[in-house]
């Protein structure tokens, strides 16, 4: 199979993981000034077209892959996946940002622990409890949390660190820093305890 077919079959993988930052990213677009947006489901991933990069890490591909806006079907959005791991996402230009795959390629990661990359949620853990919280990690040192509670949606961004072994360092878009000691476990599930609660939660569980 060549890399263009592997892409496509990929594909249905890829979107599923998307899901979450998607839905991160209406929220955003869709709460002015921070205010809560109601609960609700946003539109799966449409894909309008794709992109395969000659990058590479690990033996796997980049795939930029352009998007129907979930809220505004004038626009298009942009995705940039490396196997089922969120790039970047935003405007449709992300699709083919070769400098954007080039940089995430080569990234040494030095000062982050890759074991956090991903996308993390703590509803296999949220038995009773009227909050759910979800963050995403990125190799460049960005992120997002999001917070769902019965009053609504509130997804914050973020820049990370870990300077030191087993600490999570995180800084909100208002500087606010804050220290988390954490545990990550490969058991029955990928999950992350933390001493200090992300977003109120202390059990994550991975699924991207």
């Amino acid at each position: 199979m060549n890399r263009a077919d592997r892409a496509v079959a990929d594909l249905p993988g890829m979107l599923t993981a998307l899901r979450p930052a998607l839905h991160a990213h209406a929220v955003r677009a869709r709460q002015p000034d921070g205010m809560a947006l109601p609960l609700g489901s946003t539109p799966g991933p449409r894909p309008t077209g794709l992109h395969l990069h000659q990058a590479t890490r690990d033996g796997i591909s980049y795939v930029g892959i352009e998007l129907a806006c979930p809220w505004d079907e004038a626009r298009r959005l942009g995705a940039l996946m490396h196997g089922r791991r969120v790039v970047d996402l935003g405007e449709a230009a992300v699709t083919s940002a070769r400098h954007i795959a080039e940089q995430d390629a080569a990234n040494s990661r030095t000062g982050l622990d890759e074991a956090l990359l991903g996308h993390w949620d703590t509803s296999p853990f949220a038995y009773g409890v009227m909050e759910t919280s979800e963050f995403e990690l990125r190799a460049d040192g960005t992120g997002w949390s999001l917070l769902a509670q019965p009053a609504g949606e509130y997804v914050t961004r973020l820049a990370w660190r870990c300077p030191e072994a087993g600490v999570l360092e995180l800084r909100d878009e208002n500087g606010l820093l804050s220290r988390h000691r954490y545990v990550v476990t490969t058991a029955s599930v990928t999950s992350v305890g933390f001493e200090e609660p992300v977003e109120f939660g202390h059990q994550y569980a991975k699924s991207g």
